[in-house]
C-alpha cells in the first residue's frame, strides 16, 4: 500500500498543535522515517526565478541546519550535493527528496489564486513508513526572497516549516512555532524552532530518555470528556514548553519533555489555528474556556500521570485570527507595541503574559481587536510565552506561544578587508552591533556558524572573525543571523575577486638597461593587468590568456631580488621576484646542425650575442618556463656570438634549447630549436648485428656468415609465427 498526504504552509493574504505528528487516523499510524539517522535531501539546481546568485541554496541549508541542531533526537538531514541529483526534476521518485521551486505549476498543486505558499507531498506505507517526501515552493503564484525584499516570502522561514512536515510533523497550535500554519511576507520568525518542534523530534525519533505527562480532559459540568482539547504545559519560568491535542476519549500525552516543573492547562483549539489546519485530527470541541490545572515535576525519562483536569464552561471570548502577525516579536531589552484580533475583547478586560518577569499592558479594547505593549527586561532568555485576555466577568481566552522574545536585530557595519581572492583563506574582521554566541554569518553561499569548525569566532558584541571559504567571483551581502532568527545585513559587503597567481617567471633575471622579454605563467591574469618591479610599472604588457602574461622590462638598478607584482583592474595582486644584472642579456639566435641522434653526442654550434664563458646549455627545457631539460656535458666558449655544445641523449622529437649565464641567471631560449632522431639501424626485422659503417672487404669466412644467417633465421621464424597466429584470430564486436 502506498498512500499520499500533502502538508502546506498558507499565505495569510488568503489565509499560509501542540507538537502534532502527521497521523493517518484511518490506519492508526504516525508517519515516520525508517532510517532517520540519514534522511537525504537534494536542492534542485534551478532554484527560484526571483533569486539570483544562488543565495536560496544557503537559505535552504540554514533551514536544514536548524533541525539538525536539535539535541536528544536520532534524526539527521543530509544534503546530497551530486550535480546529477540536483539537475533532476522528478520529485515523485522515491529515491529523490527534492527541495524545488515550481515556477509553472508543473506539479499541479498550485492553481491560480491558491493560498498555498509551499507544500510537502509525502508518500508512505500502510505502517506509516515514509517512502518519499519533497518540498515544493509555489513560485507560480508567489515571489520569494533571501534578503527581506518587500512583498516576498522568506525562503529560510518557509523551508524550516516545510522540512518539519518532511520529518513527520503536522501543524502546531502555537502562534510562535515554526509549524504554525500561516506565514507572512517579509517575516523571518519561523526560521528559529520552538520547544514545540524540539519536543516533536524527541517524540518521533528519541535518542535520550525524554519525559512525558499524560492525563485526560473532562468538563466540570457533566464530567464528559473533551475531544481535541489543546493541552499545554509551561515550565517554571512561565514559558510555553509542550502540548498535545486530546484524542476521541479525551486523553493526551505530552512527549519530549526535559526535566522540569510544568504547569498544566487546557484551552480550546480555536482562533487562528483550528481543525482545518491539521490532518490527523477528526474532531475538535471548543465549548469550554482555558483552565489552569496543577503543577507537576517531570524527571529525566519519567512518564508522569496528571490525572483528570476538569475544564470550565465556555466563555464568549476568542483571541487571535489567521491574519494576525504571529508570533508577536518582542525584542529583549525593549518595549514593543502589538495588536491581536478576536471577539469579546471588551473594555475593562485585562491582559496577562505567562512569563511573570515580562510586563504586558493593554492600550485599548475594541471588541474585535486589542492593542498592547510588551516590555521585556534585558537578559530575558529567548523563547515563547502565552497571552491571556480576561474579560470583566472572568471569561478567559489564551493564545498559546503568541509572544516570541528575540534578541535585538544585529547590525553589520563593515568587513576588513573588504575584498579577497575566490580561493578563500582571507582572515576577516566583521564589525557591527548585537553579536551574540550561537549566531551564524552568511557570506554569499558560505555559512560560518559560530563555534564550529570552518565557522566564525565570536569576540564580543561588536566583533567577529572568520577565514573565508572558496567562493565564485561576486560581491555578496554579509548577513549575521542571531540564534532567534533575526538578522542584520550589509549589502555588497565583500568582494570575492579572481586574484591572480604567479607560478613561474622566465627569465627571472634581466638587463638593468631594460628590454628583457619576460613570460609569466599562473592563473587569473585579467586583461588590463599592470606589472610592476620594485614599484616601477613595466611596458608592453600583454595578457595572452588567464594563464599567460608577457611584458618587457623597464630599466632598473642592478641587484635584487625585487618584488614583481601583477595587479588586475579589481586591485587584486599576485607577487613574485625579479633581479637585474649589469651586463646585457644573452640572445640565442640559431643552432647548426639542428638535428641529432637520440643517443646524443652531436656537436652543435649555437649562434647569437652576449655569450660569455660562464654560459651553460640545456636541451629539452619547458618552452614556457625554461625549467627542466638535460644539461649539455660539454660547452665551449668560441666567442660572444658563438658556443659549441654536445647534445645530450634525449627522446625522439623536437625540443627547446636554452642558454643561461651561471653567474647571473640571465637566459635566452629557442622554442623547438633542435630535432632528435633515431639513428639508422642495419639488418632487417628491426635488429642490427653489423657494425655501423662496415663495408664489403672480400670473401667472408664461416664465422663472418654466422650472424647474417642467424638474423635471417630469426626473421623467417617470426614470419612463420605470424602466419600461424593469423589463422586463429577471432573478431569480437559489441552490440
Amino acid at each position: 500500500m502506498r498512500a499520499l498526504v500533502v502538508a502546506a504552509v498558507l499565505c495569510v493574504g488568503s489565509l499560509a498543535g501542540a507538537h502534532l505528528r502527521l497521523f493517518d487516523s484511518a490506519l492508526g499510524v504516525y508517519l515516520h522515517w525508517k532510517s532517520p539517522h540519514s534522511i537525504s535531501f537534494v536542492i534542485q539546481a534551478q532554484g527560484s526565478d526571483d533569486i539570483a546568485g544562488g543565495s536560496h541554496f544557503t537559505a535552504l541549508r540554514n533551514a536544514a541546519d536548524a533541525w539538525n541542531e536539535l539535541d536528544g533526537t536520532a534524526f539527521q538531514l543530509v544534503e546530497d550535493q551530486d550535480s546529477a541529483s540536483q539537475a533532476r526534476t522528478d520529485w515523485q521518485a522515491d529515491d529523490l527528496h527534492l527541495l524545488a521551486f515550481d515556477e509553472t505549476n508543473s506539479s499541479g498543486f498550485f492553481p491560480a489564486f491558491t493560498g498555498i505558499v509551499a507544500i510537502t507531498p509525502i508518500f508512505y506505507t500502510g505502517a506509516g513508513r515514509i517512502l518519499d517526501a519533497d518540498v515544493l515552493f509555489n513560485g507560480a503564484t508567489y515571489a520569494f526572497t533571501t534578503s527581506g525584499e518587500v512583498a516576498r516570502f522568506d525562503v529560510q522561514s518557509v523551508a524550516t516549516h516545510e522540512l518539519g512536515h518532511l520529518l513527520g510533523l503536522d501543524h502546531s497550535g502555537w502562534g510562535g512555532a515554526s509549524m504554525y500554519p500561516y506565514v507572512d511576507v517579509e517575516r523571518v520568525s519561523q526560521r528559529s524552532l520552538s520547544r514545540d518542534e524540539h519536543n516533536g523530534m524527541r517524540d518521533a525519533y528519541p535518542e535520550v530518555g525524554a519525559g512525558s505527562l499524560r492525563g485526560s480532559i473532562r468538563r466540570a459540568q457533566g464530567n464528559t470528556f473533551v475531544k481535541g482539547a489543546h493541552v499545554v504545559v509551561r515550565d517554571a519560568l512561565g514559558r510555553t514548553a509542550g502540548s498535545d491535542l486530546t484524542d476521541a476519549a479525551g486523553n493526551y500525552r505530552i512527549h519530549g519533555l526535559a526535566s522540569d516543573l510544568y504547569e498544566l492547562f487546557a484551552t480550546p483549539f480555536e482562533g487562528p489555528v483550528s481543525i482545518a489546519n491539521v490532518i490527523g485530527v477528526a474532531t475538535v470541541e471548543t465549548d469550554f474556556q482555558p483552565t489552569i490545572g496543577a503543577t507537576f515535576a517531570v524527571g529525566t525519562g519519567q512518564h508522569v500521570s496528571a490525572g483528570t483536569l476538569l475544564v470550565d464552561q465556555d466563555a464568549s471570548i476568542v483571541l487571535g485570527q489567521p491574519f494576525d502577525a504571529l508570533p508577536a516579536t518582542c525584542p529583549i531589552g525593549s518595549l514593543s507595541a502589538h495588536a491581536l484580533h478576536g471577539s469579546g475583547l471588551v473594555a475593562g478586560s485585562t491582559i496577562e503574559c505567562s512569563d511573570p518577569t515580562v510586563s504586558i499592558a493593554g492600550l485599548g479594547f475594541g471588541t474585535s481587536v486589542i492593542t498592547f505593549t510588551v516590555d521585556v527586561p534585558p537578559g530575558t532568555p529567548a523563547g515563547h510565552a502565552d497571552v491571556t485576555v480576561i474579560d470583566p466577568g472572568g471569561g478567559r481566552a489564551t493564545l498559546v506561544g503568541a509572544l516570541e522574545f528575540v534578541a535585538e536585530a544585529p547590525t553589520v557595519v563593515s568587513l576588513t578587508p573588504s575584498s579577497g581572492p575566490t580561493a578563500g583563506g582571507t582572515s576577516l574582521l566583521v564589525h557591527g552591533t548585537g553579536f551574540a554566541p550561537g549566531l551564524r554569518l552568511v557570506l554569499g553561499q558560505g555559512i560560518y556558524e559560530e563555534g564550529q569548525v570552518g565557522g566564525c569566532t565570536w569576540i564580543d558584541a561588536t566583533t567577529l572573525t572568520l577565514v573565508t571559504k572558496p567562493h565564485a567571483p561576486s560581491t555578496p551581502d554579509a548577513v549575521v543571523i542571531d540564534a532567534t532568527g533575526v538578522e542584520g545585513r550589509l549589502s555588497a559587503a565583500y568582494q570575492f575577486v579572481s586574484a591572480p597567481t604567479i607560478a613561474s617567471v622566465f627569465p627571472a633575471v634581466g638587463n638593468a638597461s631594460g628590454g628583457t622579454s619576460v613570460r609569466l605563467e599562473g592563473t587569473d591574469f585579467a586583461p588590463g593587468a599592470v606589472v610592476r618591479i620594485a614599484g616601477v610599472q613595466q611596458t608592453q604588457v600583454a595578457v595572452q590568456d588567464a594563464q599567460t602574461l608577457l611584458f618587457t622590462t623597464a630599466a632598473g638598478a642592478a641587484g635584487g631580488p625585487y618584488t614583481l607584482e601583477v595587479q588586475n583592474l579589481d586591485s587584486s595582486i599576485a607577487s613574485s621576484v625579479f633581479s637585474y644584472a649589469a651586463q646585457p642579456d644573452p640572445v640565442l639566435a640559431g643552432l647548426s646542425p639542428a638535428v641529432g641522434s637520440t643517443k646524443g653526442g652531436t656537436q652543435v654550434t649555437l649562434s647569437g650575442s652576449a655569450f660569455l664563458a660562464s654560459m651553460e646549455v640545456w636541451f629539452g627545457v619547458d618552452p614556457a618556463t625554461g625549467a627542466g631539460g638535460v644539461k649539455s656535458s660539454s660547452v665551449e666558449f668560441v666567442g660572444a656570438s658563438s658556443l659549441r655544445a654536445l647534445a645530450p641523449p634525449h627522446a625522439k622529437g623536437s625540443v627547446s634549447v636554452l642558454v643561461r649565464d651561471t653567474n647571473t641567471g640571465q637566459a635566452s631560449l629557442l622554442v623547438s630549436a633542435f630535432q632528435y632522431q633515431q639513428p639508422k639501424s642495419g639488418g632487417g626485422g628491426g635488429c642490427s648485428v653489423a657494425e655501423a659503417g662496415r663495408g664489403w672487404d672480400g670473401p667472408r669466412g664461416p664465422v663472418e656468415f654466422l650472424a647474417p644467417f642467424a638474423l635471417a633465421y630469426w626473421a623467417w621464424r617470426a614470419f612463420v609465427r605470424d602466419r600461424a597466429g593469423s589463422t586463429s584470430r577471432t573478431r569480437c564486436t559489441s552490440a
